[in-house]
């Protein structure tokens, strides 16, 4: 496999997968087991065999950045039980499967699979004009007995660097500061209002005064990308939401969720962007 590639869970509700994975596999020798190996000019998508995935930030040497920075790529189906308990489904891991070939140039990529439940899933994958488009749908939502939907999960590193050897942690606090200030994160909300978020703001992710009543846009420019942009990108129909572990700087790391509005969207045509320039 390519050198400098690293690998997170596609799958997230996946946990390991077997060796006997269904997916086919690049023949190129610097590609073997990678079912999909897309590279944009900011960023390298690659999904291997065994369903994992990863989104590398290039550099502007056009290397990938520390493993660290990789943005993990997740899809979750969550059932909610008539207490309103959350539970997330299982992923069968030999049910995964696609009737294409590999590739480096994905078009209308669907993967198929089952969670626990015999929930039957499909995800699809494009790369259009740079950017990476995924999608997907539950199969037979008519069949389940309780709310199930499906969704897709952008994990945004922690932007900070480690601490270096030797050097007294309050300053090096003082300079973390004032060096996270000129990072931000802006926000379309699905009502067309606005929001940014500076480095230096400790926010509640989850909380009206960030994600509003859904997001439409999301752009991400934080110095350890190198000044890459991320922007994440949900279509009619869509939205996403933002969340993080604590009121804290979204530096610390932070999750954006899409999914689609399925009674606006019983076809599941609905789509999230993702473009890193």
């Amino acid at each position: 496999m390519t050198t400098g590639v690293y690998a997170v869970g596609l799958l997230g509700f996946a946990g390991v997968f077997p060796v006997s994975a269904q997916l086919p596999s690049l023949t190129d020798k610097s590609q073997l087991g990678y079912f999909v190996a897309a590279d944009r000019r900011g960023f390298q998508f690659r999904i291997e065999t065994d369903g994992k995935a990863v989104i590398n930030i290039l550099d502007s040497k056009g290397g990938p950045l520390n493993k660290d920075y990789a943005i993990s790529l997740n899809f979750n189906i969550e059932e909610t039980q008539p207490d309103g308990k959350t539970v997330s489904r299982n992923f069968i891991p030999e049910s995964l499967k696609s009737e294409q070939e590999a590739t480096m140039k994905p078009k209308d990529l669907t993967i198929k699979g089952k969670v626990t439940g015999d929930i039957e899933f499909e995800v699809t994958v494009t790369e259009d004009r740079g950017a990476m488009i995924l999608g997907g749908r539950l199969l037979n939502p008519a069949g389940l007995a309780n709310p199930t939907r499906f969704s897709i999960d952008l994990g945004i590193p922690k932007a900070v660097p480690k601490p270096k050897k030797n050097v007294d942690e309050k300053k090096a606090a003082k300079e973390e500061k004032e060096r996270i200030k000129g990072d931000k994160v802006q926000l379309v909300w699905t009502d067309g209002k606005r929001a940014r978020i500076t480095g230096d703001q400790e926010v509640e992710g989850s909380s009206k005064e960030v994600t509003g009543p859904g997001i439409t846009t999301a752009s991400v420019e934080f110095a350890i990308f190198e000044d890459r942009k991320i922007t994440v990108t949900a279509s009619p129909n869509s939205s996403i939401q933002l969340s993080n572990k604590a009121k804290q700087s979204l530096t610390q790391g932070f999750t954006l969720s899409w999914a689609a509005d399925p009674a606006k969207d019983p076809q599941g045509k609905a789509r999230v962007a993702l473009e890193i320039k």
